[in-house]
């Protein structure tokens, strides 16, 4: 039998951060600093109380009046493939943050990886070593990735095992439904009971999630499920999978350990997704199982979030989204699209609100993101889109940090800074809650730690 070592409780096992901490933590807002121990952290409070909780000499990181915040989760990122789009566009070299942000910007969904020639391995994990730094640069140490294929779900694994995933992954597998391999519902089903392992198989470097369904199409093509026709078309939209085929997909997620996220964006769709999962939490509780409705942003109405929120389904959303397509919408919509990604509604209703991006196809900054989501400014329109849907700055950051880690699996672990938790966090020169909103978007972030490893740091990054 293997001997398992005794933890290291020498001072370089430890280590204790100070600076302007919020910790996300209700029962303790604030602190000066936090103590960790290996990849956890073990004390927070002042520098006295974090240096008790250590060995005499352990060393301290200082950060002055910096702010210490958790750990930012995007709930919905594309990372492998936008690792493929940054070698595509930029080449296998370091850049800086200010110029991957303005090329992703520039090229949004111009070119897709994979369309031409499948990478290669070797692609998917170099890609991944050059995106996962520019993130952690933006404060990101985790990340929801919706629809993995088959060679994603591959290249994280080949990652994982040869220690280049620094980024925290939830991997949510896309089960391609309608393809050439599962044609059909019942295949598609079949496929899932003979995979062998359910979502949560994994550990908090690399875990499964519930699987990626699409539901109905993209809002800018007109193909949004809504309860009215488009104007142009004079359709409803497109319902991309039959409902009685969706049912009884979902029913056997259910009742045999998966669990969903579906994209819906129209709000017909968003309400036949939560009719489905009322229907598939009468056989087996969907609640803590962190079933996901994605997207949700066009006439989704009030009855429909009220229902999400009552069965515990999470409300996966993006400002990106809004921000890029707000004013094309109302173009296509008139009002009818001013309240175009309701945050303020989905947060009253009660459900779980995690934020994403949808990046590096859409704009997935976090500091942008929650510029907008809090003042309701989008690209293309200098008045607001309906104010009443504004939410606060403490409301936007809950939505990157305890929000998205329970949308991850890892409400009890990741997202506050709390002792026995893991040591996730980001270090701003900004405290996102005590700034004005104007001064988020040039706040830059100093520091990231994952699992008590530095995994950015500002004093040796690229600049333009």
């Amino acid at each position: 039998m293997p001997v398992v070592p005794e933890f290291d409780s020498t001072p370089a096992a430890y280590r204790i951060v100070a600076g302007a901490v919020r910790t996300m933590n209700p029962e303790q807002p604030t602190a000066a600093a936090l103590a960790l121990r290996g990849d956890r952290i073990v004390a927070v409070g002042s520098l006295a109380e974090a240096t008790a909780a250590c060995p005499v000499g352990t060393p301290v990181e200082d950060f002055g009046d910096a702010t210490i915040l958790p750990g930012f989760t995007d709930a919905h990122l594309h990372m492998q493939r936008g690792g493929l789009k940054l070698l595509l566009e930029m080449g296998d070299a370091e850049h800086s943050l200010d110029d991957f942000i303005a090329v992703m910007n520039e090229t949004g969904l111009k070119s897709s990886p994979g369309d031409d020639v499948e990478p290669t391995m070797d692609a998917r994990l170099t890609g991944l070593r050059r995106i996962q730094p520019l993130l952690h640069s933006l404060g990101f140490t985790g990340i929801i990735d919706p629809a993995a294929t088959d060679l994603e779900l591959a290249g994280y694994e080949r990652a994982y095992a040869e220690g280049v995933l620094t980024m925290r992954v939830l991997a949510m597998p896309y089960p391609n439904v309608g393809d050439a391999d599962n044609p059909t519902i019942d295949a598609a089903i079949e496929r899932l009971r003979g995979v062998g392992i359910r979502t949560g198989f994994g550990d908090d470097m690399l875990r499964i999630g519930g699987i990626k369904i699409y539901f109905d199409g993209e809002g800018m093509k007109g193909e949004a499920l809504l309860p009215e026709p488009w104007p142009e078309s004079g359709e409803v939209g497109v319902q991309r999978i039959p409902t009685a085929d969706f049912e009884k997909l979902v029913e056997f997620c259910a009742a045999n350990g998966w669990s969903v996220g579906v994209h819906a964006v129209g709000g017909a769709a968003s309400a036949a997704v939560v009719r489905a999962f009322e229907k598939a939490d009468a056989i087996s509780p969907i609640a803590g199982r962190q079933w996901q409705v994605i997207h949700a942003y066009l006439e989704t109405s009030d009855d429909t979030m009220t229902r999400a929120a009552a069965i515990g389904a999470v409300a996966s959303v993006q400002a990106s989204i809004a921000l890029r397509n707000a004013a094309g919408l109302v173009g296509k919509l008139g009002s009818r699209a001013e309240r175009v990604n309701p945050l303020r509604s989905w947060i009253d209703s009660g459900a779980v609100v995690a934020l994403g991006s949808d990046g590096p196809f859409f704009p997935f900054d976090p500091r942008e993101l929650m510029w907008s989501a809090i003042t309701r400014r989008m690209r293309g329109r200098d008045e607001q889109f309906a104010p009443d849907e504004a939410i606060t700055a403490e409301e936007a950051l809950r939505g990157y940090t305890v929000n998205s880690a329970i949308a991850a699996f890892a409400g009890d672990r990741r997202g506050r800074l709390v002792p026995g938790w893991l040591a996730d966090f980001t270090v701003s020169d900004a405290d996102p809650l005590a700034v004005e909103p104007e001064q988020l978007l040039t706040a830059r972030t100093l520091h990231t730690t994952v699992g008590g490893r530095t995994v950015f740091t500002a004093a040796t990054a690229p600049r333009s």
